[in-house]
């Protein structure tokens, strides 16, 4: 299972005031506890997912659709260019595009050469940058190819499009303990991190690292002949080394993670919500004039919280 956007280590550190050692119930003991608290991190990631309609953490997808012709996919005028807005966003990489007429069936893809291909509005703070986290919202859903991919030759829907891509914010728990000075992390998940900044999440010892390649333990096979990805569990390899050392673990308790820091917070608050939905009755966090507390407000205005946070990333189909 993907590690959530939070872990316990960070759910229980971040100023919520619940009293997470009650959870699942009084006197559990700290493997009942920490076992419940995984669930509510890998929940609220779930319920972040499904607010915004896909998935945020960093994924290879394929799509296929036909055209030219509607608006999603057509021909620039000018320049010949294809422009395919896809479903998921943000674009950070694109892998593999290929055409085949639409009546030929089974299919006869013809593969675009590499670099004849552009994300139209590439994401902005995380790659070819040493901030991790870029800003909410940012980064666009489309495409351009270079002119002759296609044509009105076969007129209105003559082609069938398929384009693999990365889209989301790379994110991936530590899987090997990691000593400090050390260049590489083994993750569970390398997709998206070539060329991104990143922050380790690990309490004190937080850093900020950038990623210059990674290696997939295993190498994703792309469809319709379109070679290999870099995906699922591996090795980063960083750009200077480690400051602090990292223990990692499976279940992981480390993160290392591009998404923004808004959507970490909103995680924390779909979590905090189940905590309070699950019978705790109070929580200790000081009252001020004006603020929105969990004891002032109920559990309904936590949903509003983070939902109005994740309202820039809501996917639009």
């Amino acid at each position: 299972m993907a590690t959530p956007y939070i872990t316990p280590s960070i759910l229980t550190s971040a100023p919520t005031g619940v009293a997470w050692s009650i959870i699942p119930m009084p006197k559990a003991t700290t493997d009942q506890q920490f076992a419940e608290q995984t669930n509510i991190c890998h929940r609220a990631t779930t319920m972040i997912d499904g607010f915004v309609n896909q998935t945020l953490r960093a994924t290879v997808d394929t799509e296929q659709r036909s055209g030219p012709g509607d608006f999603r996919i057509n021909i620039e005028q000018a320049t010949g260019n294809v422009r395919w807005i896809l479903s998921r966003w943000p674009i950070t990489q694109i892998l593999a595009v290929q055409t085949s007429g639409n009546a030929a069936f089974p299919r006869q893809w013809t593969q675009a050469p590499a670099g004849f291909w552009d994300v139209e509005n590439p994401i902005i703070g995380v790659y070819g940058s040493y901030v991790a986290g870029g800003s909410g919202g940012t980064g666009g859903q489309s495409i351009i190819t270079a002119p002759g991919l296609a044509s009105w030759r076969l007129g209105r829907n003559g082609y069938r499009f398929s384009c693999t891509y990365i889209n989301g914010w790379p994110h991936a728990g530590i899987t090997v303990s990691a000593a400090a000075g050390s260049s590489t992390l083994q993750v569970d998940d390398v997709t998206g991190f070539t060329g991104a900044s990143a922050q380790i999440y690990d309490g004190a010892s937080t850093e900020t690292v950038h990623v210059t390649s990674v290696t997939a333990n295993t190498p994703l096979v792309l469809p319709n002949g379109g070679g290999t990805a870099q995906a699922g569990p591996g090795t980063l390899t960083l750009s200077a080394p480690l400051v602090f050392a990292h223990t990692g673990s499976v279940p992981t308790s480390i993160v290392i993670s591009s998404l923004p820091s808004d959507v970490l917070w909103a995680t924390i608050l779909a979590a905090m919500s189940q905590a309070l939905e699950s019978g705790i009755t109070s929580v200790s966090i000081q009252n001020i004039t004006g603020s929105q507390t969990a004891g002032g407000h109920g559990i309904s205005d936590l949903h509003l919280q983070w939902e109005s946070i994740m309202e820039p990333f809501r996917r639009v189909i």
